[in-house]
This record gives structure tokens, sequence and C-alpha cells, in this order.
């Protein structure tokens, strides 16, 4: 009686492993391009068609290899960068677990061609399914080119799960700026069905950011540079006055290599205190060098994810790296109390964070505090009631609910009550609706709520493909990033539906001629953005 445990074949394992490593047209971009970068390439094209479905080629003028090496490369866990387990405790490279190759050939039909400098022919190997159907020597230029046609074309199940051509380019064209702005010093070329997205010339770090994600850029960025005896953190972050209502846009790299955690971002935005509202996100473009023994790189297969030896060490740094670069670009500065404050007998002392000038006087700004200095109003001590008057509170000139106590009365700034059906209502600080209902009491949050209301709005026009348009006397011309420019150009149909009228001009400007009836004149740029922002965030 035969046993029942079996050993897997070759490309049956290899195919299981591409579950892992491989799984959307994305993460063969990522496999290719970082094997590209660890080349030493000075050049990288990547070149897709049908959002990596049908294509995905990447080329590079690296230093190639010679045919030996070309035909073992497509084997697992063969690798040209770990040898020990100490090199593996200090790996620098961003490929070295030599799976990529051998995954991705096991579920598509790859071509490679390369050729080293000592090499007169180039090297062809042709594989599909992790059969090799081809070797031969062609003519090409030093380096190395990967062909991947039709991905999981022999798992129809793994391809019935990609998403939209539009989705699964947004995940490609983050991947390439993720390791675009980590390579200023390299070219990179991205071209999709032909169009050529991206054409970045080899520049300084902060060119290269420009160059990505627009000239708004160019006056929104401060320069980051901490270091302590195990860490240095250094980049950029976007000024308070330059944030957005999505996470997008931020970036952290370790040792070069991008990853993600909540926690490290949460400590850049701790870094700025006040000077940034909740629910608004900067920017910001970090880089942490830190010895790579001191963390570990190989704890998820797409390696992504970084477990520190001690978090809270990053944590701090990367806190104290935000706070310092705000200081040095005079965008905080502390206002002292020259006399103790007495609230009810119990002294104690405050300092408070205010903007810098060049913040507060930004339209922008609408969100941050202001504070008067009130220990010059004299006297030994300052009561609760004058601090609520030097910060802008005039209980006496609101409309609040007559039974509620003069010191409750003072925290509802702005505040105003009115009778629906029978309930109090009122509102809060012009953010939030408060009501009274048969069961309790109900919050809601003003601008939440509209947005909900213009949401269910646009689906009806969209389904229903009657949208209602105004259009504008005079058209208003807006300049996008590049991804937004091309997700305008793809989405322009539901975007009509919605009710702009758009023309596209070119170089990423885009003439708005019409918007929907019940936008504000004047938000046509602000609507827009969000838009196309709300898109790219959907998976």
């Amino acid at each position: 009686m035969s046993g029942k445990i079996k050993i897997l074949s070759q490309a049956l394992s290899n195919k299981i492993a591409a579950g892992e490593v491989v799984n959307r047209p994305e993460s063969v971009v990522k496999e290719l391009m970082e094997n590209s970068i660890d080349s030493g390439a000075g050049k990288i094209t990547v070149i897709i068609r049908d959002a990596g479905k049908s294509l995905v080629q990447v080329i590079d003028n690296g230093t190639g290899m010679p045919e030996e090496d070309a035909a073992l490369c497509f084997l697992r866990h063969s690798t040209s960068k770990v040898e020990t387990y100490e090199d593996l405790e200090s790996i620098m490279t961003l490929g070295f677990r030599g799976e990529a190759l051998a995954s991705i050939a096991s579920v598509a039909q790859v071509e490679l061609r390369t050729k080293t400098m000592n090499d007169e022919l180039a090297t062809f190997i042709k594989i599909e399914g992790s059969e090799e159907v081809e070797r031969s020597k062609v003519a090409a230029d030093m380096g190395t080119s990967v062909s991947v046609r039709n991905l999981f074309f022999n798992t129809p199940g793994r391809r019935n799960f990609l998403k939209s051509n539009q989705t699964e380019f947004r995940h490609i064209y983050d991947t390439f700026v993720r390791l675009s702005v980590a390579n200023p010093d390299k070219e990179f070329e991205l071209i999709n069905n032909d169009d050529k997205i991206f054409d970045l010339k080899s520049s300084s770090a902060k060119e290269r950011i420009i160059s990505i994600f627009g000239k708004d850029f160019s006056d929104a960025l401060i320069d980051v540079d901490y270091k302590n005896e195990k860490v240095r953190v250094f980049g950029f972050i976007s000024k308070p006055n330059f944030t957005k209502k999505t996470r997008q846009d931020q970036f952290l790299y370790l040792n070069n290599r991008y990853f993600t955690n909540k926690n490290l971002n949460f400590a850049v935005y701790s870094g700025y205190d006040d000077l940034i509202e909740k629910g608004d996100y900067p920017s910001f473009f970090l880089f942490i060098e830190i010895d790579p023994k001191k963390v570990d790189v190989n704890v998820h297969p797409s390696k992504m994810e970084v477990k520190f030896e001690d978090e809270s060490l990053a944590f701090g740094t990367i806190r104290k790296s935000v706070k310092e670069a705000l200081g040095k670009a005079d965008l905080v500065f502390n206002v002292g109390f020259s006399n103790t404050l007495s609230l009810g007998g119990d002294s104690e002392s405050f300092t408070f964070t205010q903007p810098s000038r060049e913040s507060r006087d930004t339209p922008a700004t609408r969100h941050e505090r202001h504070w008067q200095d009130v220990s010059q109003r004299g006297g030994s001590g300052v009561s609760i009631h004058s601090i609520l008057d030097a910060g802008g509170y005039r209980p006496e000139e609101r409309d609040v609910p007559e039974a509620m106590p003069t010191m409750q009365s003072n925290v509802f700034e702005h505040s105003r009550k009115s009778e629906y059906e029978g309930f109090n209502v009122w509102q809060f600080q012009l953010k939030y609706i408060m009501c009274q209902t048969e069961t309790g009491f109900m919050i809601i949050d003003q601008h939440a709520a509209h947005e909900r209301i213009l949401y269910e709005r646009a689906l009806l026009w969209m389904e229903s493909h009657s949208s209602f348009s105004q259009q504008l006397l005079i058209p208003v011309k807006t300049t996008l990033s590049k991804i937004d420019f091309h997700l305008a150009k793809e989405l322009n149909e539901e975007i009509t539906n919605l009710g702009f009228g758009l023309n596209f001009i070119g170089d990423e400007t885009v003439e708005i001629t019409g918007v929907p009836s019940d936008v504000r004149l004047g938000d046509e740029n602000k609507i827009l953005l969000g838009s196309l922002s709300n898109s790219k965030n959907m998976n």
C-alpha cells in the first residue's frame, strides 16, 4: 500500500510559490524593476499592455548575465545576493530570495535577453509554465530585457481575480513611483499601451519628486535631516498648509527599500503637533537608515513589512526629525507665559505651540490655532475666563441653549439652536449637528453627511446617464499630476456622466468646460481633484 505523502513536482511547487510572490501584474513589475536596480542599471524602461495582463516588459542597461547564470536564474531559490546566513542579516539589495523569476515563469510566458560587457552575443531563453522551450544567441545591447506575456495563462482561476485595467494600472503606477523616488540618480521610463507616462531623467531627490507629483511640490517641501547614534532620518515633508484629505503621497523607506508601517506614519503626524487638523494628512518622503542587523526585511513575501528590533527608537527619531525640520523652517515656535496662570487656586505653567507668520498668512491654514499671549494683560494671575477671551471665545455673542451653564456655553463656540419637528437641534463649531432623538442623542458630521448626499446623487446620475451640467462661460484650465491626467482620460465617460466637461490639452493640462449643476463656481478644480483622488483609492 503506497503512502499518502508525496513530493510535489518542481513545476507545481513553483505555481504554489507564485501565489505568494505574484498575485497581480504589479508584482511582476516590482520584482523585475528591483532586479534591474540591483544590476547597477542607469536606465530602466517599463512597458505594459492591458495594465500588464498581456505584457510586462522591463529593459535595463545593467551588467547583464552570462549564459550559465541566465539558465539558473529561473530555478527556485537561485540568487547571486545571498550565500550565508550572515549575508541575509546584512542584506541591502532589493531582491534576494531567488523566487521571483521562477514564480513568474511558472504562470506566464517569459522571454529573457541578457548580455554582459564581455559577451559578443546575448543569451535568449524562452520559458512557458516553468518549461524551457528555446535557448539561443541573439544580437542585443548590454543589459537585460525580460518580457512576461499572458500572466496566469495556465491558472485561469487567478486571472479571473484580477481587477479592472484602471485598478491594475494604478498598482503598477504606485510601484513604479516608489522605486523612482528612491533612485533619483537613475533614468526611468513607463510606457502604457504605447503612451509614455513617464520619462524621468537623472536628477536630485527634490527634482525627482517635483517631476513625478507636479510643480505644486516645489514650494511645499521642507528638508529633513536628523540623526543620532543609531538612526538617521532624511528626506522631505510638506508644509502644514499643504495637506490632503487622503493618505496619498506618503512614502517611507528603510535602507532605500519602500515599506509600510502605520505606527511610523503616526510618528510623522505627531511631529506636526497641532499644525495640522485631524483628518488632514501631510505628504512626506522619508528615508530611514539603520544597521540592517537591527531590522528584519524577510517577514513577508512582498517585503513590504519590516520588523524592528526597537521600533520605539525609530518612532521617536522620526517624530523628532519632523519637529526639528518644522522648527528650522520657522513654521513653529513657542509662546511662553511670563506669569503663572491661576485656575481655581491651583497653579500651572502653559506653553502653546503656534504657527509661524508664513503659515498663518496662508489661506489654506484654516485649521491652525491662534493664541494671544494673555500674560501681557497684567496681574499675577489670569482666570479661565481671561484665557477663553484671549482665544477669541465670546459667549455673550453666541446663541446657546439657555439651560446650559455659562462655562458650558464657552465651549459651544459658533453654536446655534433650532427646533426641528419637536426636537432640539444644535450646531457645534459650524462642523457638527447635535440633536435629540426618541431614544437618545445623535451627532452628525456635517461634512461627511454632505459628502454622502453628493455621493448618492452622483451614483444616481451615473446609473441613469442623466446628469445636469452647467457650462462655464470661461473654461478653467488646471494642471494635473501625471497619474491624475491619465485617470481623467481613462474615466472621461464616467466623469462626463457626473456633469463635468473636459478638454485634454496635453502636458497634463485639462480645460474644464462644464461642471455638475450643484457645484459652486470656483470649486471646479477642488471637486475634480477630489473625484480623481477617490478613484485612486479604490482597490
